[in-house]
């Protein structure tokens, strides 16, 4: 939209969350959405594979993230905005602390957090259409904890250390 500024809206929070739910919203009020596991699934495909796992997806990320450096998909997350001349988006995944140090330092982006208690999240990722979760409880818990700790400190997963990094948290209860 021209004459207005540049606004970059990141999310992040766990699975089942809700923060895909809030890029939804925001892309209905004129929001273009880039979301990061596209880059992963795109990178992926290369190799052969055609289905993905959250686990594919999270040693696929950290994989890219240890060859092309820890902020590389946000780097291709502004790289697809300006190539869009988007000027309003609302960027969905961001799991690492680097790509929320490397989109801080644009002055347009602002990181929200979408948080829900742990059973909640798990009755909602339980019942999604298209991709909904099939294990138990305690699986999930398991999976849940991958986000949390997977890889080394500059190229895994450390959704909680991203979220302590948020301007705004939206409780989705």
């Amino acid at each position: 939209m021209k004459g207005q500024r540049e606004i970059i809206i990141g999310l992040v929070g766990l699975p089942g969350a809700g923060k895909t739910t809030v890029a939804n919203f925001l892309e209905k009020h004129g929001f273009t959405c880039v979301t990061l596991s596209d880059f992963i699934k795109l990178e992926a495909q290369k190799n052969g594979v055609t289905r993905f796992t959250r686990e594919i997806l999270q040693d696929y990320g950290n994989r890219m993230r240890s060859l092309h450096g820890p902020a590389v998909l946000a780097v291709q997350a502004l790289e697809t905005i300006h190539t869009q001349k988007a000027d309003r988006v609302v960027i969905d995944g961001i799991r690492n602390v680097y790509e929320v140090k490397y989109l801080q330092a644009q002055s347009h982006f602002t990181l929200v957090g979408v948080t829900a208690h742990l059973k909640i999240r798990y009755e909602r990722i339980r019942k999604r259409k298209g991709k909904q979760w099939v294990g138990t409880y305690e699986q999930f818990q398991m999976t849940e904890n991958r986000e949390e700790h997977l890889g080394s400190i500059k190229t895994g997963l450390r959704v909680s250390e991203c979220f302590k990094k948020a301007a705004i948290t939206i409780i989705n209860e």
